[in-house]
């Protein structure tokens, strides 16, 4: 059965034979026993609404249009035997550690929202017809994307994708393309 603030007797009405705790007798000021519980109670819920904002664990990303991504960062679940990253094409990232591997173009460029985008942009006059895809990432399962950290500590997201460019020379040319983006 569990008790309530409202059946913890105050101080005046105690029983006639009981005597006054000793339990924190050893500081100067000293609180009634519902004191004592509310600064608990205070205290549980202060340490519960702080874990809300503790780090996670990894756990499998979910990305725009529903495509997944790999738990880890370290991409030992996607290329078990690594990989050697490549440094970008384009994007913001042409002059940093390299992170992500494979595919014709990789950079900032391709990405929405840290993922592959999807559609149909216009990129210097040429059109440009972006495809996510679940095909790429892996060597077992695939997923659209993994996680790599760069040797000064930073997390990228690498996420695969199809483009087919149109006009300025290309008639319709399709590559796999990387988006990366800062986790």
């Amino acid at each position: 059965m569990s008790l309530t603030l409202d059946q913890i007797p105050d101080h005046d009405q105690a029983p006639p034979a009981a005597e006054p705790s000793r339990a924190l007798s050893g500081l100067k000021i000293t609180g009634a026993r519902r004191t004592v519980l509310k600064a608990m109670a205070l205290g549980a819920v202060t340490l519960g609404a702080s874990a809300l904002s503790w780090p996670r664990a990894a756990r499998a990303e979910t990305g725009k249009y529903g495509m997944q991504g790999w738990d880890r960062n370290d991409c030992k679940d996607a290329y078990p035997v690594g990989y050697e990253e490549k440094g970008d094409t384009s994007g913001a990232y042409v002059n940093t550690y390299g992170a992500c591997f494979n595919g014709a173009w990789r950079g900032s460029n391709y990405c929405d929202g840290g993922w592959h985008k999807y559609g149909t942009w216009n990129d210097n006059g040429i059109q440009a017809d972006h495809a996510p895809t679940s095909t790429a990432c892996g060597t077992t399962t695939t997923k659209n994307a993994w996680k790599w950290t760069t040797p000064d500590g930073i997390v990228y997201r690498c996420s695969d994708g199809f483009t087919t460019f149109w006009g300025g020379g290309h008639t319709g040319q399709t590559y796999l393309t990387i988006c990366r983006a800062v986790v």
